[in-house]
């Protein structure tokens, strides 16, 4: 075990600490491999490599400050949009941070156009970017105010994150929780993640396939959307198990397919959705499933064999499912959903959450937000509903909905009747 004092880190704060964690995580991996012990402390850092074999162990009591000064970070290292990396490892195996400590980051000003605020920071700092790595453990630390995505995992495989919190400013934009892109056997257990952003946006951005990914008992904050798959998907996720989480957002799970890629066998089950009290600034949404072209030359993408049951809802929204004319959901079921409408709030001018950047706007963005029903779907087939449950409370009654809206879709089994919806509206309750 060695300790990033004996290198040189003072831990006050008085200086850059960065070239002492770098000389004990290089002596660490030359070694063959080890702990590296980060004692009580405030330690501010630039740009760190994790290396293969290292663990780095933050003691209770230590913490890392993210500098926020440029000339610290690397300029050979960028994340997405440009932005800088504070802790990044490239095809490395066999590491990890562990322990009771924290990572901070400078993200504690309002950024975004929902709050008011649409022009970038200066620096924008990724915590952590894991890059074509294997066997990685997150587990206990701490990590408040990124600045930027918190933990992204580029092409990794064999990940396991357990017990990690993530507390970021809630008004502050792209500060992302947790990024799989491209990776495989991804588990995410135990965690707390509040984000200013997606909670664990699940991407595929070069066509590389992502999954299996497995996110259990996890509690999720977001203004934006809670579990995201996309907007990025070049390829196929698929894999994917999401159970016993509670969430907290504007959009609870949200499938948003535009690049011509595939979502495919996916379950989530025992999920407690609330959705966020945002209705007046943005769309809310408690599950959401959208396929559309970003751009007209854009594939058009598939979503097939999703399966939700047992999920409680609370919420002055509904659950909107759209495939398009040409790519219609298929095989998708609901078992088990008790919805709890809290409140009333008027459809009549809703339009979907895009999320992500597009050039073509279309009639879908705003034909089935407007259904007067707490559930719509439009354009599946071969859909299970079973056992689904709407309770109004005394405001939303006053301004009666139907419980389900079907739109141009086929072979509909419902609580185990057959409904035929064909070309037109069906609706029920």
């Amino acid at each position: 075990m060695l300790d990033v004092k004996a290198y040189g880190a003072v831990g006050d704060r008085s200086k850059l600490d960065s070239a002492a964690f770098q000389a004990a995580i290089d002596e660490c991996h030359w070694n063959g491999g080890g702990t590296v012990n980060v004692p009580v402390g405030d330690y501010t850092i630039g740009s760190i490599e994790m290396k293969s074999g290292v663990l780095l162990h933050l003691d209770i009591g230590a913490t890392l400050w993210a500098s926020t000064h440029r000339a610290d970070y690397r300029e050979d290292w960028s994340g997405v949009d440009k932005s800088k990396v504070l802790i990044k490892a490239t095809n490395a195996e066999s590491f990890g941070i562990t322990g009771k400590g924290t990572i901070r980051g400078f993200g504690t000003e309002k950024f975004g156009s929902w709050w008011g605020v649409p022009q970038h920071p200066e620096l924008r700092v990724c915590t952590m970017l894991l890059d074509d790595c294997r066997s990685v453990t997150l587990e206990d630390i701490c990590i408040r105010d990124s600045a930027f995505w918190t933990v992204h995992l580029k092409h990794c495989d064999t990940v396991h994150i357990n017990r990690i919190s993530i507390h970021n400013y809630r008004y502050h934009l792209n500060t992302d929780g947790i990024v799989p892109d491209g990776c495989r056997n991804v588990f995410i257990k135990d965690c707390h993640l509040s984000t200013g952003d997606d909670c664990i946006p699940i991407k595929s951005t070069e066509n590389r396939a992502c999954g299996p990914i497995f996110v259990m008992n996890c509690i999720l904050e977001s203004p934006n959307t809670a579990i995201k798959f996309g907007t990025e998907i070049y390829g196929t996720i698929s894999d994917v198990y999401i159970s016993h989480c509670t969430i907290q957002s504007a959009i609870g799970i949200g499938i948003f397919v535009k690049d011509g890629g595939t979502v495919e066998r996916v379950q989530m089950s025992g999920i407690t959705i609330e959705s966020a009290d945002l209705y007046d600034i943005k769309p809310v949404v408690p599950v959401f499933m959208d396929i559309e072209k970003r751009h007209a030359d854009s594939k058009l993408g598939s979503v097939r064999d999703i399966a939700f049951r047992d999920l409680f809802i609370s919420t002055r929204s509904s659950i909107v499912v759209q495939g398009a004319p040409d790519s219609r959901i298929d095989n998708l079921s609901f078992q088990q959903i008790t919805m709890r409408i809290t409140g009333y709030t008027p459809f009549g001018n809703r339009y979907k959450p895009v999320t992500g950047r597009r050039t073509l706007k279309e009639q879908r963005d705003t034909e089935f937000m407007i259904k007067p029903a707490y559930m719509t779907i439009a354009y599946g087939t071969n859909l299970r509903l079973d056992h689904i449950q709407v309770f109004d409370c005394a405001e939303a009654a006053e301004h009666k909905r139907h419980d389900i809206c079907l739109a141009y879709s086929t072979s509909v089994s419902y609580n185990y009747t057959s409904v035929e919806a064909g070309g037109h509206e069906q609706w029920i309750g």
